[in-house]
């Protein structure tokens, strides 16, 4: 039995391989009309796939096949999903117009979901199928950060229209902070704490709102580009971000749960959340966040209390966002 065997069960034609053994897969050892797929298994013993698609033969020649299928329903980007998916698509085809290393391109809106396929010719010199993946990747995160900035760009329009014809941007802070205190319609409180959350984060220094968005169940997600040259924020993601709870009960396990998923669906790109809750938090919050805690992404609980303090206090934004930041890290 060959080491290729290994990873195929009896007449399975797909095989799942982690990316700490890819390395030891050579790419001419690979049979014709089998793919693979890349996964690592979590700690959650679930496997997490680390490529959209799987690698196999297309005639000749070595390929990835690329699969993206994703659902309308839960698309929450400015730029509309049918929008985005072409723009990879025409992306896809501009680059292989130009190194005739992606072939195969299929788009396909049906409704409920939009599907896009196309392959990538993984050149002759690559021989493991670690080599493979890593060109493949190459190209696969080109086209995503590409899109990913025209929605950065297309979401900053957007909240320029807002805070350029929001009456509440008019108010200053301590207005803000009575208005969130004393109005008693869930509705006009909703848009005074909005303002006053997308206010605070602003006054962070190198952290632009680009995005924000108050939901029928007041739910307040912001959305932060990270330009920050202060070592403390550099080396966290690119973006960041930021949801509020407008609720009379304190946040539990299934809005941290709700909340993570936010974060893992942008792609890799938010690492990094700040959870902020007008009634505190409940105890199952606490214990799914500390039984994430040997996860990559940071969840940061605030209460909207310690907002108001810090601002009423005078205190140093950025160095009391720090302590917050800490403190999360170390519970």
């Amino acid at each position: 039995m060959s080491k290729i065997d290994e990873y195929f069960d009896f007449e399975e034609e797909r095989a799942t391989i982690g990316t700490n053994e890819l390395k030891n897969v050579r790419i001419e050892d690979i049979p014709l009309g089998n793919f693979i797929e890349i996964a690592d298994i979590g700690e959650d013993d679930v496997y997490h796939m680390k490529f959209d698609g799987e690698f196999g033969w297309s005639g000749e020649s070595f390929c990835a096949f690329v699969r993206h299928d994703w659902y309308r329903k839960y698309w929450d980007f400015p730029l509309g999903l049918a929008f985005h998916m072409d723009l990879m698509r025409r992306l896809a085809e501009f680059r292989g117009s130009q190194n005739e290393d992606i072939t195969n391109i299929q788009f396909e809106d049906d409704g409920d979901w939009c599907h896009l396929n196309y392959e990538i010719i993984i050149p002759n010199d690559a021989k493991s199928l670690e080599d493979a993946f890593k060109y493949a990747v190459e190209i696969v995160d080109w086209i995503d950060n590409t899109v990913q900035i025209t929605q950065e760009k297309v979401s900053g329009l957007i909240n320029e229209v807002i805070e350029k014809y929001n009456e509440n941007s008019l108010l200053k802070f301590p207005e803000l902070i009575y208005k969130v205190r004393t109005v008693k319609d869930i509705e006009d409180k909703g848009k005074y704490l909005e303002e006053l959350i997308a206010r605070f984060f602003s006054e962070i220094q190198g952290f632009q709102v680009i995005e924000r968005k108050r939901t029928k169940t007041e739910e307040i997600d912001i959305v932060i580009i990270n330009n920050s040259e202060q070592s403390f924020w550099k080396s966290e993601s690119n973006l960041i971000l930021v949801e509020c709870k407008n609720w009379n009960k304190p946040a539990g396990k299934n809005e941290y749960v709700s909340f993570r998923e936010k974060l893992e669906n942008r792609r890799g790109r938010a690492k990094l959340g700040f959870f902020v809750s007008v009634k505190g938090f409940a105890k199952t919050f606490m214990l799914e966040d500390l039984r994430n805690s040997k996860a990559d992404l940071l969840i940061v609980p605030i209460d909207l209390n310690q907002i108001v303090e810090i601002i009423e206090n005078q205190k140093n934004y950025t160095g009391e966002l720090q302590k917050l930041y800490v403190e999360a890290t170390t519970k």
